[in-house]
This record gives C-alpha cells, sequence and structure tokens, in this order.
C-alpha cells in the first residue's frame, strides 16, 4: 500500500469536507465527522533518540513509547498492539460522534493517543509519568492491555479508540492520527481529533510547561522530526498501577 493510499482512506475516514465524504460514500465507508478535528495540523515524522527514522519494525510489541505532538509541549503515547484495531465509532464530551480510523502499520497495530486524562488532565512529564500501557493486568482496575492513568484510575481501550473501560473519566482520550509509509516502513503524525483539552491543559500546568519547554515554545507545533523513546526512558518515575 502507497503512502498516497494510506492518505485516501485517511481522509475517507476523517474527512471534513464534504467532498471527502462524498467520495467516502462512494466507496461504502460509514464516515462520521469528527467533532473536532485540529486544523491544519503538522505533519512529522517519527524518529528515533539518535535520529535515525522510526520504523514500524523496530516498535517491540506491547511498545509503551511517549513523542511530543501536536504541541512541543503535548505529549502522546505511541502503542504496538497484539491485535490489529479496526476503526472504531466514539463519542466526545460533548456526546457527538466521530470516527476514530483504527491503526496503522504492516499489521494494523499501532496507535497513538494524547498523554493527557481526560478527567482531570494528569499527564505524562519527564518527572512522572501517570499515563502508561500495560499488557499486563494492571493491580488498580485489573484490566490487561490497556492505558490506565494511575492518577485517578481512569482505564482507556487503545484498541477502540481509548474508549474509557473504567474509572472518573467519561470520554475518550484525543486520538493522534497516524500514517504509515509501506515503501520506507517509517511512522508519520498527521493530525488529531477527538476532545479538544489543550487549552485546559496550558492553562492548569502555564508555569511547569514554560519552565519545561520555554517560555513561548511550549505552546507551539512541533514540525519536521520528532523523537519517539520509551516512556521509561523519557520519565524519571514511570508510574505502574
Amino acid at each position: 500500500m502507497t503512502e498516497k493510499t494510506d492518505r485516501r482512506q485517511f481522509i475517507r475516514l476523517c474527512g471534513r469536507t464534504a467532498a471527502a465524504m462524498a467520495v467516502a460514500r462512494a466507496a461504502g465507508h460509514r464516515v462520521i465527522a469528527p467533532a473536532f478535528a485540529l486544523e491544519n495540523p503538522p505533519r512529522v515524522r517519527l524518529v528515533k533518540a539518535d535520529g535515525s527514522p522510526l520504523k514500524a519494525k523496530d516498535l517491540p510489541l506491547h511498545a509503551n513509547w511517549i513523542f511530543h505532538y501536536p504541541y512541543h509541549s503535548s505529549p502522546a503515547l505511541l502503542i504496538k498492539l497484539d491485535d490489529p484495531a479496526p476503526p472504531t465509532e466514539v463519542e466526545d464530551k460533548d456526546g457527538k460522534a466521530y470516527t476514530w480510523p483504527g491503526g496503522v502499520g504492516p499489521d494494523k497495530n499501532i496507535v497513538a493517543y494524547a498523554a493527557i486524562c481526560a478527567h482531570a488532565l494528569s499527564y505524562d512529564s519527564k518527572e512522572t509519568a501517570f499515563l502508561n500501557y500495560r499488557r499486563e493486568r494492571n493491580q488498580m482496575t485489573g484490566h490487561g492491555r490497556v492505558i490506565t492513568c494511575c492518577a485517578h484510575a481512569s482505564v482507556y481501550d487503545p484498541a477502540a479508540g481509548a474508549k474509557v473501560l473504567a474509572g472518573p473519566a467519561k470520554f475518550p482520550l484525543a486520538a493522534v492520527l497516524l500514517e504509515h509509509r509501506a515503501e520506507t516502513d517509517e511512522l508519520f503524525a498527521v493530525g488529531l481529533i477527538g476532545s479538544e483539552l489543550y487549552g485546559e491543559f496550558f492553562k492548569a500546568y502555564r508555569k511547569e510547561l514554560r519552565k519545561a519547554f520555554g517560555r513561548s515554545r511550549y505552546k507551539k507545533m512541533v514540525e519536521g522530526d520528532v523523537v519517539a523513546m520509551p516512556v521509561k526512558e523519557y520519565s524519571e518515575d514511570a508510574i505502574k498501577c
């Protein structure tokens, strides 16, 4: 499958324009326009710490990696699941439906979500990572193969658009849209859909984010190459619960 084909499928599932929706309907796809989709999102290539391209084959199964998107200060989880993750219909914080387009890569099992909890905005920082993916059943809720926010025990299903499975959260994590370039096996972050929480996030953690990422840089969008690495290497305290 070529990059152009991947992009057409992405547009069919997540396009907001009438033309994209018409193409999708003609192809037999059911399309639900997202209640929120980032306008003019940056398209960035994911790379490893040494600057080399991060390829789908480089991600170990059950990978729990972190990168920043769409802003320099907004963390996102990159996960490689056991099985393919099909497109799923989910609802945002206002109860409006949208389509999460599913996993990417040769096995359609690589997904990404904002590492900012939909409940109380707990997030993954260099000091502490509250959100993490674990294959094993966690002690706090008994769920396995889930993203758990260890701050207040919200549990999300990464194979189904980050739907809430347990805890106080009422709506899914925002989804980072990925592309896989089959010719080179490279991965790209290309958009964001779901519930927009970044305004609240910037307000809640303004002091911390300015200190960590710079007074003006923390609210700027990323561009070019973005480093991805295991959460345990990024955070001093990657909490397990």
